[in-house]
């Protein structure tokens, strides 16, 4: 089996991988709460067992992980280790010029952290202009949205019944389904707020702690494997299409 975790290379053996592939994935989440029932590294670990599947079907190389994001909403909860937005845009500005200067041409974030979101689109064009690289962001509940729409009940919110699916296909190991509770709070608030028109919703900045009393946004209860399994099928399968399509983009 060919070797495509970076971290387990040596420096011959990315140049020889670089002369068949320019693309590099980059595993990015954060470390949060995620309720009772999940690990707080839940947003790296989504992303990191994705990457792997990619890369075992799509000639990618695989980077080490970026485990700490953008968390400040959180900051004052157990559990909760986060670096400042622009904290995190330097770090990643200064991992896509590296990068590039390697020789990668495409260079992927998977993302499983919503509070990155901003903060990759931004470096994104910051190293677009300062580089010869491409740059993706792939969000992994995005990717695969229509997809999911089809098995969870709702959309993807925060160690909900989508989240923890995942978790349940990516690292069984590790979640405590008997803890696993529904949180309605976000939605009653939004409701209120919005006259009955929760989709119209703005953002608002301001503590999780106003969109949840347990730590999760959604219904964790209804989680299976069966689902996560599906969704993450999903997800690999979506993402292996988009890359192999990607060097005919403009």
């Amino acid at each position: 089996m060919r070797k495509f975790l970076i971290s387990e290379m040596t420096p011959s053996e990315i140049v020889d991988a670089l002369k068949e592939t320019g693309t590099v994935v980059i595993p990015i989440g954060t470390v949060e709460q995620h309720g009772a029932h999940l690990p707080v590294a839940t947003d790296t670990l989504i992303p990191i067992r994705v990457a792997e599947l990619v890369a075992e079907k799509a000639r990618v190389l695989v980077a080490p992980p970026v485990f700490y994001g953008n968390s400040l909403s959180m900051m004052d909860m157990k559990g909760v280790f986060t670096i400042k937005p622009e904290t995190l845009a330097s770090l990643l500005l200064d991992l896509c010029r590296s990068f590039a200067r390697q020789g990668f041409k495409n260079i992927v974030f998977v993302n499983g952290h919503g509070g990155n979101t901003q903060v990759l689109s931004f470096i994104g064009q910051r190293a677009r202009i300062e580089t010869s690289a491409r740059i993706v962001r792939i969000d992994w509940w995005m990717v695969a949205s229509e997809e999911i729409s089809q098995i969870c009940e709702k959309e993807v919110a925060h160690a909900d019944e989508g989240e923890t699916s995942m978790m349940l296909a990516c690292r069984p190991d590790l979640v405590d389904i008997s803890k696993g509770v529904k949180d309605e709070t976000a939605d009653k608030l939004a409701q209120e707020m919005t006259g009955g028109k929760p989709k119209n919703m703005p953002y608002v900045a301001t503590r999780f702690q106003t969109w949840s009393k347990t730590g999760v946004m959604g219904d964790a209860t209804k989680a299976s494997t069966e689902k996560g399994e599906k969704i993450l099928q999903a997800v690999v399968k979506n993402i292996v299409g988009f890359l192999n399509r990607l060097d005919k983009m403009p």
